[in-house]
């Protein structure tokens, strides 16, 4: 009889490596687990887009525990910056795929004996990254105030780039910017003008005493207008708009009273069509 041959069969041993991990992990010789976010893009194309909607709420709650020290890993921020954090992701939750893979670089080193150091600065200052350039209150509204005629630069009105800004001062108040001066209103002194005056609007049709206006953009630029009793500003960036009288000082100037009634020029800030 010939002899039988007997070939065992081995299965091909499994090379593909374990999927990443998803959620609270440590590796070893880790002090405690970091928050693992999911590649968002795969989730979506294989569970659809209210499962990556789930994920981001999972991971900005997952970070908010640690931020806040509720994990007792020994990690533990500011909670008006987690609070600040919290406001701007949730008006952007597509940031949070971004911030929760950041968050993980910025975790595994302190979860391995290093400082947690550059993870607070980062945290710190997030809010203004994750909002840098945009505006965060376009002006849609219409403000009134009294101007200041002992004051400088007064009603901060914060802008956007585009923003069509309608500005207009009561004709009727008078005022006047030196103790021997004219009444005038906020069209200013007739016939002067602002030019190497030393004035707070130095241009042209600034005249003295006029209400004048200052855009100063987010990144410190500064762009001076007349406004008188009625003008339309439109910025170029975000910013601020403040007004003034065009004057050099400011204790002799006085409003005008006639009859136990004071004269006060109220100015309005409306939003153009």
């Amino acid at each position: 009889m010939l002899p039988i041959l007997l070939i065992a069969a081995c299965g091909e041993k499994n090379t593909e490596p374990a999927p990443p991990p998803v959620g609270w992990h440590a590796e070893e010789g880790w002090s405690a687990p970091c928050y693992f976010p999911p590649d968002f893009d795969k989730l979506e194309s294989a569970e659809g887009v209210s499962a990556r909607r789930l994920a981001r709420q999972a991971a900005l709650e997952g970070m908010k525990s640690q931020w806040l020290g509720e994990r007792d890993d020994g990690v533990s921020f500011s909670p008006g910056t987690v609070e600040d954090i919290e406001t701007v992701l949730l008006g952007r939750p597509e940031q949070i795929e971004v911030v929760s893979r950041k968050n993980l670089e910025m975790c595994k080193p302190a979860m391995t004996g290093g400082s947690d150091d550059s993870w607070n600065d980062w945290l710190r200052g997030l809010p203004g990254a994750l909002t840098e350039g945009e505006c965060m209150l376009p002006f849609t509204y219409t403000m009134f105030d009294y101007l200041d005629i002992g004051a400088g630069w007064h009603m901060s009105l914060p802008v956007c780039a585009g923003d069509l800004v309608v500005i207009k001062a009561t004709s009727g108040d008078k005022y006047r910017v030196s103790e021997s001066g004219d009444w005038i209103n906020a069209e200013g002194v007739p016939g002067t003008s602002g030019v190497a005056s030393g004035l707070p609007c130095d241009l042209e049709l600034c005249g003295e005493g006029m209400l004048v206006g200052r855009f100063t953009s987010d990144d410190g630029h500064e762009d001076m207008f007349p406004i008188g009793t009625g003008t339309t500003y439109k910025p170029t960036a975000n910013g601020t708009i403040s007004v003034t009288i065009n004057d050099t000082t400011y204790y002799d100037n006085a409003w005008y009273k006639s009859g136990g009634i004071t004269d006060r020029t109220g100015v309005t800030f409306s939003p153009g069509q």
